[in-house]
């Protein structure tokens, strides 16, 4: 309750660097979200050297937090002390009208909303939280359910749920805007796909965007938005490309690579430690014999 409505909550009525510093602060206690950081520090040791287990905890909070309090902001008109903590790319304009090839990393719920702001026509697919969700972790499935509310308030239409989204998301490549996807989301079983190597591990991808993406001759740019290390709790969006792929197999050489080196330099941003276990798998998921 604390990390996810009271602190948050006393951020929309304090000004945005005081909120930062309270984040800050809270970060150092380390009873708090212990059982969460723990679950994500355990996950992460087995593919990386982590260093200082006290530092990659604080960080992991750090992003949650500031994630959390960026939506509550969001929500109760507090945008433009939200935006103005973004430090943009010079090339930031090369996003317009092309696809955003991300993945669930650092404070980037605000992504959305520069977005918008900006005039660059922002979808987004997005997985509604699952109800079971609200008995193991109710808190957590308030934030969902809230950061549900802000994507249809920021995006309206163009928020896709993924039900039946690759369809929308077909007609949405040949309009103007910028779709923003998260690629190293756990492949589902029984749809395509295929395994890279990520901290020298087999992981799987999905591949029906990349296909589709590819099909169409669609140009997409690398980003992430990044908690930057000099301990201000401020972002930085960082972009790269842009790229085109002929097939889904070189975009995913390619987002794996991004994904990889951002792990390697700075895992506790890597928001889905979780669901490692279904990330790095031995073969395919659905396939007769896949570890459950």
């Amino acid at each position: 309750m604390l990390a996810y409505v009271l602190i948050p909550a006393l951020s929309v009525i304090s000004t945005g660097r005081f909120s930062r510093r309270v984040l800050r602060r809270v970060s150092h206690w380390r009873w708090f979200l212990a059982a969460d950081v723990t679950y994500a520090f355990e996950g992460a040791s087995l593919h990386l050297e982590t260093g200082s287990e006290e530092h990659w905890k604080r960080r992991w909070k750090q992003v949650e937090l500031l994630d959390v309090r960026d939506l509550y902001m969001m929500l109760f008109g507090r945008s433009r002390t939200v935006l103005a903590e973004i430090e943009l790319p010079s090339n930031f304009e090369i996003v317009r009208d092309r696809v955003m090839v991300g993945m669930h990393w650092g404070p980037a719920i605000s992504l959305l909303k520069w977005l918008a702001v900006s005039g660059l026509g922002p979808a987004f697919p997005f997985r509604p939280p699952e109800p079971e969700l609200l008995r193991s972790r109710p808190f957590y499935y308030l934030f969902c359910r809230l950061a549900e509310t802000y994507l249809t308030r920021t995006l309206s239409e163009r928020a896709v749920p993924v039900g039946g989204a690759s369809k929308v998301l077909q007609r949405m490549l040949s309009e103007p805007g910028s779709i923003c996807v998260l690629m190293d989301a756990p492949p589902m079983a029984g749809r395509r796909a295929l395994s890279r190597s990520i901290l020298g591990s087999n992981a799987w991808f999905n591949t029906g965007f990349p296909a589709l993406l590819a099909d169409k001759r669609k140009e997409f740019v690398l980003y992430a938005m990044n908690l930057t290390s000099d301990g201000s709790l401020r972002k930085k969006l960082e972009i790269a490309g842009p790229y085109s792929a002929d097939s889904a197999e070189e975009l995913l050489d390619r987002f794996s690579g991004f994904l990889d080196r951002h792990l390697s330099m700075d895992s506790p941003q890597w928001r889905i430690w979780r669901a490692e276990h279904q990330f790095w798998r031995e073969v395919a998921p659905g396939l007769e014999g896949d570890p459950e």
